[in-house]
């Protein structure tokens, strides 16, 4: 993840950049209550930053954003963190490319988790999730970590789902690609819409991915979401209503 770039020190960086993810994410829909979160691996540490339980996406301030290590403790700030901090930890440590996690139960990654199946290949931005996606039985990490292997998607049917990355713009634009695609598919779930040829599937995700830079053009957007945000049950205090700072687009 690197140094400060942004004059910021490390830590309020790491804050800002969740607190810009978490922002980003509810601007695209993925803020439906209580219960999602963000994380992001705390360098040369066993240890890791995420937000609050009490607060939902949108309303996420640095104030909100606490940071753990991989048992649980309380390294910076005195909030209730979600026990999904288990499998973030468990993720981190079997993980060592993965430097994100984020977690939501949006609606159309929940609808899509209710089908209890992969998301189908019915657009060409589906193929970002090509081979990448896996099913888990439950959101503890005893589950996930039998079953993620090097993939960067998890189903949990019944709840959500789960996307990681080697950084936090690669995590949070696979994000709310899934919960568009997951849209798009449960839309058509029960019609006799075709899905691509598999010999087309690699081939676009190529395209999409690694040639065209997709999520990075995503994540950018993404940024620009999130300054403009306000949650409709802000405060109105500076703390919930000022613009994060724009967290580096490293992917």
């Amino acid at each position: 993840m690197g140094n400060s770039t942004n004059g910021l020190g490390l830590s309020e960086e790491m804050i800002s950049r969740i607190v810009t993810a978490c922002r980003a994410l509810a601007a695209n829909g993925c803020d439906t209550g209580i219960g999602g979160h963000v994380s992001l691996r705390s360098e040369g540490e066993e240890a890791l930053w995420i937000n609050a339980f009490d607060r939902t996406l949108g309303e996420v301030s640095p104030n909100d954003v606490m940071k753990l290590d991989f048992d649980g403790n309380l390294l910076e700030g005195n909030r209730f963190v979600s026990y999904g901090w288990e499998f973030h930890a468990g993720i981190y440590g079997q993980r060592h490319d993965v430097n994100c996690i984020v977690h939501t139960h949006s609606f159309w990654v929940c609808a899509l988790a209710s089908l209890a199946r992969p998301l189908k290949m019915r657009h060409n931005l589906c193929t970002l999730f090509y081979k990448d996606q896996v099913m888990s039985p439950d959101d503890h990490f005893e589950s996930i970590g039998r079953v993620i292997g090097d993939s960067s998607t998890v189903l949990i049917p019944w709840h959500g789902g789960i996307t990681v990355g080697r950084s936090l713009p690669r995590a949070a634009a696979l994000h709310v690609t899934l919960d568009q695609m997951a849209r798009l598919d449960v839309t058509l779930e029960g019609s006799d819409a075709p899905e691509l040829p598999e010999e087309a599937r690699l081939p676009l995700r190529r395209l999409i991915d690694e040639k065209s830079g997709y999520l990075e053009q995503t994540w950018d957007l993404m940024v620009r979401q999130a300054a403009g945000y306000v949650h409709p049950h802000s405060e109105g205090t500076a703390e919930h209503t000022r613009k994060p700072t724009a967290a580096a687009s490293v992917f």
